[in-house]
């Protein structure tokens, strides 16, 4: 991934805006969609498969990858841990999170945000919500070392998949000796999942709830670092969070493309003809950026209402955790710039790592100076209620 790819996605979306391209894992045809009004439709058109014609992976597939009606009973179960007044009931738990993950290094002066605040926090978050002590997680980097290897890894690689399944069901037995006042235990002891279907969850959970989050926390905070007038009026009260949010989860998704889609049917997606079995890549990123759809869409205007922006999706697949970003983003922020207010990135935005994997987008690392500062000055930050 480049570190400025809407120039190109501009391009695809003038002049080939339905674009046939390599197969990421292997022969068949595949085809780029990278504007607004066909992204949209087709994330919400049913005749898109979100399941692989062949799954050649050693586990059952995640919440992403299946269709309904299996896909909205098994959503269903865990929805009402999601809803806006489930997920603000965790906002004192995430603050005291971020603001112990600040404290760890606030003293010195230096740190790299994303090793040590953006990669933290979403694992953090969601092996609390699964109810799983820090004794019984593995560290934060291996938990998103062993995703990337076991997702990203072309050839797929059937040795690290088992790994990242490994983790999973190690997961999921802890929780069914050791029962809580947890989702997964709500889940066990409702008889409502068999244990593939169970470790389906927590796959889902653990994999959706930090690498989306690792990206935009990461992204957001270069952004705001180099708009400090912007970030000012956030951080004062000037402009509203959730507007904020959602306009920067438009101008850079950490998910530049959905999880894939297979074509049902022959059909037509703008002026192409997909055939049966095709898969369907949806740039959100590209959709994001459509000047049909956003006016000026490569700056950044913190005061934009950006709904309905496609960061999160939208149809049956749309972000079950939408809520939980927006409040952990909030939150995250507010500590960062609250505790150390003179951050300063110690290396020329234009030298920022990008990469990841060929799907999502955010910086490796995120070097910055402050001035050192001491417990005595840590400040209560929660944010405010609204996302």
């Amino acid at each position: 991934m480049t570190a400025d790819p809407y120039p190109g996605y501009a391009w695809l979306r003038e002049h080939d805006p339905v674009c046939p391209v390599d197969n990421p894992h292997g022969p068949g045809r595949t085809w780029l969609v990278t504007r607004y009004d066909d992204v949209r439709a087709c994330l919400a058109d049913r005749r898109l498969s979100s399941g692989a014609p062949v799954n050649p992976d050693p586990h059952p597939p995640g919440l992403s990858n299946l269709d309904d009606p299996e896909h909205a009973r098994l959503r269903r179960l865990i929805a009402s841990a999601f809803t806006p007044a489930a997920v603000s009931r965790l906002r004192d738990r995430i603050a005291r999170t971020c603001a112990h993950t600040v404290e760890s290094f606030a003293g010195r002066g230096h740190a790299d945000l994303v090793a040590e605040y953006t990669r933290e926090l979403p694992v953090a978050v969601v092996h609390d919500l699964l109810g799983i002590p820090k004794a019984e997680r593995a560290p934060a980097a291996d938990v998103l070392d062993m995703w990337y290897r076991g997702k990203f890894q072309q050839p797929r690689d059937k040795v690290k998949l088992a790994e990242v399944l490994d983790y999973v069901r190690s997961m999921a037995a802890y929780k069914r000796s050791h029962p809580g006042d947890d989702l997964p235990t709500r889940l066990i002891e409702s008889g409502a999942l068999t244990e593939d279907e169970l470790e389906v969850m927590v796959m889902t959970l653990i994999g959706a709830g930090h690498i989306t989050t690792i990206q935009f926390l990461g992204t957001t905070i270069l952004r705001l670092l180099g708009d400090p007038g912007q970030r000012a009026a956030l951080l004062g009260g000037d402009i509203d969070w959730s507007q904020a949010i959602n306009e920067l989860l438009r101008i850079d998704p950490p998910d530049h493309v959905a999880e894939y889609r297979y074509a049902g049917e022959d059909m037509t997606i703008g002026d192409a003809r997909v055939g049966k079995g095709d898969m369907v890549l949806l740039s959100l990123a590209a959709a994001n950026h459509d000047p049909n759809r956003f006016p000026d869409p490569d700056a950044l205007d913190l005061t934009r209402d950006a709904r309905p922006h496609l960061a999160l999706g939208h149809g049956p697949h749309a972000c079950l955790g939408s809520h939980l970003v927006k409040l952990e983003t909030e939150i995250a922020i507010t500590t960062l710039f609250g505790r150390l207010p003179d951050l300063t990135l110690d290396i020329p935005s234009g030298e920022v790592d990008w990469g990841y994997a060929p799907t999502f987008r955010g910086p490796l690392a995120l070097p910055v100076t402050f001035t050192p500062s001491g417990a005595e000055n840590l400040v209560s930050a929660g944010g405010r209620e609204g996302t």
